[in-house]
């Protein structure tokens, strides 16, 4: 149990034991004999412990409605010895509300009511009728109450377990967005690496000089693909869309492919641009791994009000395969409230396209 938890459990069986304490009037301002005292006694024991059970099983529903129920009939097989068992039936239909629903609860006042009534007749004191229209009006008036900051509970229950609900899938966005930027950023730069590692494995004999020089680019390539990781960790992407061309171009190159790029003047949304960006990057790698060209054609500008990107290359084509980079970059892109459309006819064609909205 937890400290917040013992503390408001202590505090209501605390309250709950001096309200209750209203049983032991009756034997006191009549003189009850040994007997009402025995049986006042006990029964205050019992309902305690009953009491105590209801607040320490808060989450056991079944539990906490055979406690209500034991607490009423605790106070009617009191009431014919001493009438201010009338006391414990008050607190039945206070705690009703909590573990029943409201139809459920309205139709146990009823019945705890009938049951008042029926065996306050047939009992002879002369204060029957008065406690009997006085608890009956308490009963009603506190379990009414108690419906209200019940429904009230429950919705507020409600509304964390959404709130809960909401974090946990925020949660399982961001590792899956996590993820795709790792695989995009690692898939990229592991790309280049490896194509630069050949090309120097390849001029190592015949041009050790250029060997040299590709080494050193796979070392600043290595150098900045670690830099781009802990940055997407952190959630920080910084280059933006006018460096990834740059960075396009560089690796085209690289590959012998040339890169001819047509870029407007566009504003765009700090989302828009980073989910661009990592289409690109993606875009180009996929050129470099598979599409055996010789030409890469980036388009970024204006159709129709919507701003759209185009990566289009001279290559083979063929059959189209989505594997999980083009599956991250669709989510990525859905995610942001575009569309991504992918055309593997003749060379092969990525479109991003997003609805223009100008940055406020």
């Amino acid at each position: 149990m937890s400290d917040a938890k013992a503390i408001t459990w202590r505090w209501q069986i605390a309250s709950g034991a001096i309200y209750a304490l209203f049983v032991f009037t009756v034997p006191v301002l009549s003189g009850g004999n040994v007997r009402t005292w025995a049986l006042t006694v006990v029964s205050f024991v019992a309902f305690a412990l009953l009491y105590r059970d209801f607040f320490y099983n808060l989450p056991n529903t079944r539990r906490q409605v055979v406690d209500v129920c034991l607490i009423g009939s605790v106070g009617f097989a009191l009431i014919p010895f001493n009438l201010g068992g009338t006391t414990y039936v008050a607190y039945a239909a206070a705690l009703a509300p909590f573990p029943l629903r409201p139809r459920h609860a309205i139709a146990f006042f009823c019945v705890l009511a009938a049951l008042l009534w029926l065996q306050l007749l047939l009992i002879s004191d002369q204060n029957r009728v008065v406690v009997g229209v006085w608890v009956t009006l308490v009963l009603f008036i506190v379990g009414f109450g108690n419906l209200f900051i019940s429904d009230r509970i429950r919705q507020m229950t409600q509304l964390r377990r959404a709130h809960q609900d909401v974090e946990e899938m925020a949660k399982v966005a961001e590792r899956e967005r996590i993820a795709r930027d790792l695989h995009d950023l690692l898939g990229h730069t592991l790309s280049v690496i490896a194509l630069k590692s050949e090309l120097a494995s390849k001029l190592a004999d015949r041009d050790p000089v250029r060997a040299t020089e590709e080494i050193r680019e796979v070392e600043r390539v290595s150098r900045d693909a670690l830099a781009e990781v802990r940055a997407a960790v952190e959630g920080y992407k910084k280059r933006g869309f006018s460096g990834e061309i740059l960075e396009a171009r560089r690796v085209l190159a690289s590959a012998g492919v040339r890169l001819d790029a047509e870029v407007g003047d566009i504003a765009l949304l700090p989302r828009q641009e980073t989910v661009l960006a990592l289409a690109l990057r993606e875009s180009v790698t996929n050129v470099v791994r598979h599409a055996r060209a010789s030409v890469c054609r980036v388009m970024l500008g204006l159709d129709r009000g919507d701003i759209v990107l185009t990566v289009q290359d001279d290559g083979s084509g063929g059959v189209l395969r989505e594997g999980n980079g083009l599956a991250g970059m669709r989510e990525r892109v859905t995610g942001s409230g575009g569309t991504l459309n992918v055309d593997a006819g003749k060379g092969f064609t990525v479109s991003v396209r997003f609805p223009s909205v100008s940055p406020s």
